[in-house]
């Protein structure tokens, strides 16, 4: 990959152009997020040692004054989610009715591979996701907090650097997973989960 970022070769999966990428890790995420930056000419947010963080599997610190692309915090994502100055109080992100607003586990493919041995069923990979925007809006203007993918954090679970929090629910979920109020158990930070993608934040000014 140009500009030093060769660990982000062949990372990340969707099921079409339209749909969310998923299949990317903390680290994958965060690297990528500088990447963009420095393609659009902003001032990467993400350091390791004083240097732009572009390989490996390090515990990056984030410059807050810098210009460019990264992961929101929680308490911004649920800020975003519910509506921000605009909110009208949803149990979900733009509508109380959860059909109106998220892909999940009652409207989308819920297909099951048996993993063997560790006793548990997970997701198939390709399944579930749909088409972003598609659903309504919340009062942001944005779409599919209460569906589709969960999405990374910033945010360190338990304060330890290689457990990351993510937030909402994805297309495998169930309806009681979707509030807004539920936090998501915090993931391995290199882990890349076919229900997990991201979005997008700058700092304000910016």
């Amino acid at each position: 990959m140009a500009n030093g970022y060769s660990d982000l070769a062949n990372v990340g999966e969707g099921s079409a152009g339209n749909h969310p990428v998923r299949n990317v890790s903390w680290y994958d995420v965060v690297k990528w997020c500088n990447a963009k930056s420095q393609k659009e000419g902003l001032t990467p947010v993400y350091q390791v040692s004083g240097a732009v963080y572009k390989t490996g599997q390090s515990g990056p610190t984030m410059n807050s004054s810098a210009s460019g692309y990264r992961l929101p915090l929680e308490k911004e994502w649920e800020w975003a989610a519910r509506g921000g100055v605009s909110s009208q109080g949803y149990n979900y992100s733009g509508s109380n009715n959860l059909l109106d607003v998220a892909w999940y586990r009652d409207n989308s493919s819920g297909a099951l591979v048996d993993l063997g041995s560790n006793g548990y069923d997970y997701p198939a990979i390709g399944c579930g996701t749909w088409p972003v925007g598609a659903k309504v809006p919340n009062e942001l203007g944005t779409f599919d907090m209460s569906g589709n993918v969960s999405e990374w954090c910033w945010d360190t679970g338990n304060d330890a650097s290689s457990q990351r929090h993510f937030r909402g629910p994805s297309w495998y979920n169930f309806e009681f997973e979707a509030n807004l109020a539920t936090r998501v158990p915090f993931g391995d930070a290199s882990a890349r989960i076919s229900v997990t993608g991201f979005r997008l934040a700058r700092s304000s000014g910016n």
